[in-house]
């Protein structure tokens, strides 16, 4: 049970919530949310899903033994979104370094034409190599390896691949108000 306390303070703590101000956004006590926290008291099933909610982490982050200085993904554990034209890895997923960024892996063969869908937020490509045309809000730009740029992804964009291409993205959420 303190071992469960402890990741639960420790995530609390990364994404910068007081010990009050996480108990309110998660609709309990202060006091009960530090007996949690001590391990003095283990949490409701409710009350444990809503911190795995909060904190974007499965249940089995907060329940397994593995030390949390250290965490490996295997490939079986890495989501593979995989068509004939590309293919896309979720290599750090929402929740790991922020609640708010996911890094990914695309793969492109030359000659496919991507229209993205609307998205929130903002984006972050390195291309590893390869040559592209990147169409944000109307404005193509050429891109090639080595080159990296950042865009707003709520505007219009797609892709055009002249060349087979890799590349890295982090894409981060925008807060709502």
């Amino acid at each position: 049970m303190r071992h469960l306390g402890r990741k639960i303070r420790e995530e609390r703590k990364t994404l910068g919530f007081t010990l009050e101000q996480f108990a309110r956004t998660l609709g309990t006590s202060s006091s009960m949310l530090q007996r949690v926290e001590t391990g003095t008291k283990s949490p409701s099933v409710d009350l444990l899903l809503d911190i795995c909610n909060i904190c974007r982490k499965p249940l089995d982050f907060f329940l397994s033994e593995t030390p949390t200085g250290f965490r490996k993904f295997e490939p079986h554990q890495q989501k593979r979104i995989h068509t004939e034209q590309f293919d896309v890895t979720i290599l750090c997923p929402y929740g790991i370094i922020s609640r708010d960024a996911v890094v990914s892996r695309f793969e492109g063969k030359a000659g496919t034409r991507i229209t993205f869908p609307h998205q929130t937020g903002h984006c972050w490509v390195y291309i590893i190599h390869g040559e592209c045309v990147f169409e944000h809000d109307g404005v193509p730009h050429s891109l090639t390896a080595g080159d990296s740029f950042l865009y707003d992804a709520e505007r219009p964009h797609g892709l055009n691949i002249l060349s087979d291409l890799e590349s890295i993205r982090i894409t981060m959420k925008r807060e709502r108000p």
